[in-house]
């Protein structure tokens, strides 16, 4: 069983004359153009916004930079000592330190 055919719209599959066709190319090149001119304004406002902060943190970051190296003091005062570290190789066990061979052991991986 099959459904009956519907109807087609006529207007749907009528092909557009020329003066439609005409509107239809200049409304699309001027939303073109109109989308290239606010995405061009809207750039140029974002890049100038940006500029301008990145002068200002710029311009503060300075200032900070200033401030804290005249906040350094130019003279340390005081006293110290210093403090013997322990040996470089230290027995626990109360042996005598070892001292490296005078002759490196032979590599055992060497042919």
């Amino acid at each position: 069983m099959t459904s009956p055919p519907l109807p087609k719209p006529a207007w749907l599959y009528r092909k557009p004359s020329w003066l439609q066709r005409l509107a239809l190319g200049l409304v699309s090149a001027l939303a073109l153009v109109a989308a290239f001119a606010v995405a061009s304004v809207l750039f140029a406002a974002l890049l100038v916004i940006g500029l301008v902060g990145g002068a200002w943190l710029w311009w503060r970051y300075r200032a900070w930079v200033r401030r804290v190296r005249d906040a350094q003091p130019t003279v340390l005062e005081g006293e110290y000592h210093v403090e013997p570290g322990p040996a470089a190789l230290e027995d626990r066990a109360g042996d005598a330190v070892r001292t490296a061979p005078d002759k490196a052991p032979a590599d055992p991986r060497a042919p």
